[in-house]
């Protein structure tokens, strides 16, 4: 009985992650056409976001919350999704 509480529980984050996942790609979309930029979709802390390349690209360069040698190129192959 306990081991399918826990299967349960490991299920009910992933499709959480999954929806989170849909909700950001479906932002970076909405705002890549408003504003005209490229935008990721990047998991920090678990959660995936969409966040502006400009913005991650200045965030590096100060390297705020970034380790040393982290580039925007190995950012884009961690993104789930990137935008055109």
């Amino acid at each position: 009985m306990i081991l399918q509480i826990v299967k349960w529980q490991i299920n009910l984050s992933e499709i959480y992650f999954k929806f989170l996942l849909k909700r950001a790609i479906k932002r970076a979309n909405r705002d890549a056409e408003i504003f005209n930029k490229k935008y990721l979709v990047v998991a920090f802390a678990g959660r995936p976001k969409a966040y502006q390349k400009q913005a991650l690209k200045e965030l590096v360069k100060k390297r705020t919350g970034f380790k040393k040698g982290t580039t925007m190129e190995k950012i884009e192959k961690m993104a789930y999704y990137v935008t055109t």
